[in-house]
This record gives structure tokens, C-alpha cells and sequence, in this order.
């Protein structure tokens, strides 16, 4: 089953100075069932140190997919990896990991999205919802606009963008299947708690 809370890591963004695999383990705690890692500025041998780190996360049921790097995914044996409109095809990454691998695709319209689903993609994240800091000056798309995109659509979505825990019940409303989050796990005071809000919020909305 896709997960419903996502934490999609962001060096740029920063974790108040904390380490990322630190901050990941206490969101993890918190209730986080996916994490995507999304460290543009790690070499190589960096980014494989903190794969290792976080593999022992893996052996409690946390899902960790890698932004982009097929080559990372398969050569850690980890769950999936999270693509784009600039990276490798849906299709060729289904077609390297295998069946089983958790392939999501970041898009921006429902034609993007369905695009994705046909080439096999597993889930989609939908973005931005409400404004962000990510993206100064927009407004974001909004809750119609995700109740049109999703409509139909045959894939999990995960809604992001500007998310907090009061806004949780309005997008599962408008369709999405579950949440994913930046600033609002990494960037918290307490990441764990700021994940267990999250997941609260989930909960009482999906029972």
C-alpha cells in the first residue's frame, strides 16, 4: 500500500542546523512512512554514507526512496525513487527497479499525472496546494484545482505543498490519498511531534 505521510528531505531548506539523519529518525518516530531523499548538493560517497546510516530505519518499516539517482536505489537495495519532468522516464526507471519498486512522479496537472500513471508510476505527488516558501509570490494551486486534478485519475495522490496538520482533512476531501512535507517535518522545533500532529491528522481523517 502507498503511504500516506511523506517526508521529502531539501538541504537547501535546511533542518535548523540539525543532522538530516537525525531529523529523518525522529520523523520516523513521529509516524512517517516514506521518506524521499532529496540532497542535491551530495556527492557521491556522501550520499551513500547517509543512505547506510538510514538503513537500519528500513529494518522498522520505514520506506526510503532516493530523488532521481537509479543508480543509489538499486546499489542500496532501497524501496523506490521519486522522478520528475526533467528526469529519467517512468517507464525506464520501472523498467530497471523491477515490479516491485515505489516510482513516484512529481506533478504539476492532471495531464502530467496521467502521463505518469500510464508509464507505471506508483503514486504522484500534486503541487504546490497553498502557498510555500519554497515558492515565494504563489498563491498555490488550491483545493479545486486538486479535487479536478485527482478526479479519475487511478493513481494515489500525495498533496503538497504549504501542508500543516489543520489542512490535512481538505485535501483528503479533495481526493489526495495522503500528504507530503518539507519545511513542516525537516524544518520543525520538534520533528517528531510536528509528524505525529501529521499523522494524527491522517488517522482521523481516513477511519
Amino acid at each position: 500500500m502507498i503511504p500516506r505521510l511523506c517526508y521529502i528531505t531539501d538541504g537547501r531548506r535546511g533542518t535548523g542546523g540539525r543532522p538530516l539523519a537525525e531529523v529523518i529518525q525522529q520523523a520516523a518516530r513521529g509516524g512517517v512512512e516514506l521518506v524521499i531523499l532529496r540532497e542535491r548538493t551530495l556527492l557521491g560517497g556522501e550520499y551513500g554514507a547517509l543512505i547506510e546510516a538510514l538503513l537500519p530505519l528500513r529494518e522498522q518499516g520505514l520506506l526510503l526512496a532516493i530523488s532521481r539517482r537509479l543508480d543509489l536505489a538499486r546499489a542500496y537495495g532501497l524501496d523506490g525513487v521519486h522522478l520528475a519532468a526533467d528526469a529519467v522516464p517512468v517507464r525506464e526507471a520501472r523498467a530497471w527497479l523491477g515490479p516491485d519498486a515505489l516510482i513516484g512522479y512529481s506533478a504539476h496537472s492532471a495531464p502530467e499525472a496521467r502521463a505518469a500513471r500510464a508509464e507505471g508510476a506508483s503514486y504522484v505527488t500534486l503541487s504546490p496546494i497553498y502557498p510555500t516558501s519554497s515558492k515565494p509570490g504563489s498563491p498555490g494551486r488550491g483545493r479545486a484545482w486538486l479535487a479536478e486534478s485527482t478526479r479519475g485519475l487511478g493513481v494515489p495522490v500525495l498533496a503538497l505543498g504549504g501542508l500543516t496538520p489543520a489542512r490535512t482533512h481538505e485535501v483528503l476531501e479533495a481526493g489526495a490519498w495522503g500528504i507530503a512535507a518539507v519545511a513542516a517535518i525537516g524544518a520543525a522545533a520538534d520533528v517528531g511531534q510536528a509528524s505525529r500532529e501529521f499523522r494524527k491528522a491522517l488517522l482521523e481523517n481516513t477511519t
